[in-house]
């Protein structure tokens, strides 16, 4: 896969691009925002590799205008800033998973096939179904009964959680793992916080609430019809 590293550390963006070129990546370094971002948009690459903290464009903003662009590619943010808040942040800007550093090549690039293995899984268009929802992965994009969905970022893949596992229990510690990429303590009543968010956007047509509580435990997307 074709990569691009932005990080201003130059030294430790070299040494990931020689460590990823030996696990059969082609890799190109930017040392700023500005630079990473044109090279993202003009350039073909297969992922974006993203500090959170960049000259001129901090990573965030990086991933924001990529996926208001449309373009479909993998961002991954890597950092040294691990905290809950940077995570949501990157999260929610769109990004497909967020590590923190000291990261191995080989678990990014253990990590970029999880991302392509998920998208094979929905048949190569990332479009997943249940009942009168529909998302697709890929184009960052979910759909109720004809109605659009407008969902942040960090919604959307709790949604796509859901999906996934529909008619299926999914465990408040699954969204950590599988939403936040976080394995720390859990915050006190984030997921419920942002499932009553995503309840918003899929009742606000009137539409009967998919979205079952099962207390103590966590929650499951009822497929009806």
């Amino acid at each position: 896969m074709r990569l691009l590293i932005a990080d201003p550390d130059a030294r430790a963006a070299q040494q990931l691009a020689d460590a990823l070129r030996a696990l059969a990546h082609e890799a190109v370094v930017a040392g700023d925002g500005r630079t990473a971002l044109t090279l993202a948009t003009q350039e073909t690459f297969g992922a974006v590799l993203l500090e959170l903290i960049l000259p001129y464009v901090g990573g965030v903003e990086i991933t924001q205008a990529l996926r208001e662009r449309g373009l479909d590619l993998i961002v991954v943010m890597l950092s040294v800033h691990g905290d809950l808040p940077d995570r949501i942040a990157g999260l929610d800007a769109g990004a497909d998973d967020y590590l923190v550093k000291p990261v191995a090549a080989i678990e990014i690039d253990a990590r970029l096939r999880a991302i392509q293995r998920r998208a094979a899984r929905t048949g190569g268009h990332g479009v997943m179904r249940a009942g009168d929802i529909e998302v697709n992965e890929i184009k960052y994009r979910a759909v109720r009964g004809g109605r659009t969905l407008a969902l942040p970022k960090l919604e959307f893949q709790m949604l796509c959680e859901l999906v996934r596992n529909k008619n299926a229990i999914v465990t408040r510690d699954m969204f950590y793992r599988n939403v936040w990429r976080y394995d720390g303590e859990p915050a006190t009543n984030v997921v419920e916080s942002y499932i009553r968010r995503l309840r918003a956007h899929l009742n606000a047509g009137g539409e009967p609430d998919p979205i079952e509580t099962i207390r103590g435990v966590g929650y499951m997307l009822v497929e009806h019809g």
